[in-house]
């Protein structure tokens, strides 16, 4: 059986999409209309403008069948309406059975090129992926303490005095918790670890070292003086 082939068509590529219901009106949400094979698997997603059908790989839905042409029908997608054309195919194109040259098709219809049968679908929300993100429990939050001396604890140490309240959310934290700017001149400001407010000292206890019993680490500079010293000796 021969088969005619004819031209390459134009093909037009809008970047809004737009999909239309049965009445030919487009809907209040975007939607997407789609062409779900029937007879052969596959679905293909009209995009506004041209859509291209046919054997030949560079359509934009290629159909592999004999019966169908290289370039059999287009499909122009506007925002009112989907309007097949036959594009001089040898065995004709269909729309529930009934051969045109340019029609509208709607939701539900079938399209018929030679034997290959399509379905025009309408892509609801009902097919987009749904992500379920699990409930995270939190963490309950730190709860003040007083120390049996009767001074506030530290809040993220408990057993530790605290050397710091801050200004801003009244929370006491040692001087392990606080962040420490160093100005130029030797002055310093001290600044609350929860909400970055200013922190104002606490009155401790003589003898009590406010701060938590982890080591300092030593800095660079000093490591590279004390080895200096090590090798001038």
């Amino acid at each position: 059986m021969a088969y005619h082939t004819p031209g390459m068509p134009e093909s037009v590529r809008q970047p809004t999409r737009l999909t239309l219901h049965s009445s030919g009106t487009c809907p209040a949400t975007m939607e997407k209309l789609m062409l779900t094979g029937l007879t052969h698997p596959g679905t293909f997603g009209l995009e506004p403008g041209f859509n291209t059908l046919g054997r030949n790989p560079t359509n934009d839905f290629r159909v592999h069948d004999a019966t169908v042409s290289s370039f059999h029908c287009e499909i122009v997608l506007s925002d009112d309406a989907a309007v097949v054309r036959d594009l001089g195919s040898t065995n004709g194109t269909y729309i529930d059975g009934q051969r045109i040259e340019e029609d509208a098709i709607r939701i539900g219809q079938i399209l018929r090129l030679g034997s290959a049968e399509l379905r025009l679908e309408i892509q609801s929300d009902t097919h987009l992926t749904r992500i379920s993100i699990p409930r995270v429990a939190a963490e309950p939050a730190p709860v003040a303490t007083t120390l049996p001396d009767g001074c506030p604890a530290c809040l993220n140490h408990p057993a530790v005095h605290a050397a710091y309240r801050c200004t801003r959310c009244q929370k006491g934290f040692c001087s392990d918790c606080v962040h420490v700017l160093r100005l130029a001149g030797g002055t310093t400001r001290v600044f609350c670890p929860s909400c970055s407010g200013h922190c104002a000292p606490l009155p401790v206890p003589a003898g009590v070292v406010a701060g938590h019993t982890k080591p300092k680490k030593e800095s660079l500079f000093g490591r590279l003086t004390q080895t200096i010293r090590i090798k001038l000796r």
